[in-house]
């Protein structure tokens, strides 16, 4: 005779997803699981308006990565700052150029991260302004990116600081239309 196995279920709790201590929001989501550390690792996308409660930026999303579980409750850390791609679509208008980069920076605290600018002209440009343009964004970014640690530069992008500084120093070289960081994330 078989003998049958008794499969007993475990008992599946809610667990909070906890944004990190700068937001003012209390939590960013909830998860229902039977094992805590199957978490670990996960991903959860959250969009700039809910998180800074601003209308305004709803065309950005923070992605965090869940890092621990303390008391049912599921800490995070912030793996990646996007530009949601149909925001740029929009940007883009016939008779303008478009420059998109991507630089491997390192932060102050030695954290090795992947920031790509998307540059729009207000008008057509030569091959060389353009080169110019992206060199020098560059070599602002660089130089930014360095003098904060992570997170600072995570509230500067949130902030729309970088990207109105980056504007101003590349005024010199070609007025711009458009400037934003579409990706900032670690390595």
């Amino acid at each position: 005779m078989v003998k049958q196995l008794e499969i007993k279920g475990k008992k599946k709790h809610w667990y909070s997803i906890l944004p990190t201590s700068n937001f003012r929001m209390p939590e960013i989501g909830e998860t229902f699981t039977s094992d805590p550390s199957n978490l670990v690792g996960k991903t959860v996308a959250v969009s700039g308006m809910d998180l800074m409660h601003d209308p305004r930026k709803g065309n950005i999303k923070i992605i965090f990565k869940i890092t621990e579980i303390k008391d049912n409750k599921a800490l995070t850390e912030i793996k990646s700052y996007e530009v949601v791609p149909n925001s740029i679509k929009r940007m883009i208008h016939q008779g303008k150029e478009k420059i998109d980069a991507s630089f491997k920076l390192e932060t102050k605290d030695n954290i090795k991260v992947i920031a790509k600018p998307i540059l729009i002209t207000r008008a057509k440009t030569s091959h060389a302004v353009l080169s110019k343009i992206r060199k020098n964004s560059e070599d602002f970014l660089r130089a930014a990116v360095k003098k904060q640690n992570y997170q600072e530069n995570i509230n500067l992008l949130l902030e729309n600081k970088i990207q109105v500084q980056l504007r101003e120093y590349l005024k010199k070289t070609y007025p711009l239309a458009a400037c934003h960081i579409r990706v900032f994330k670690k390595q």
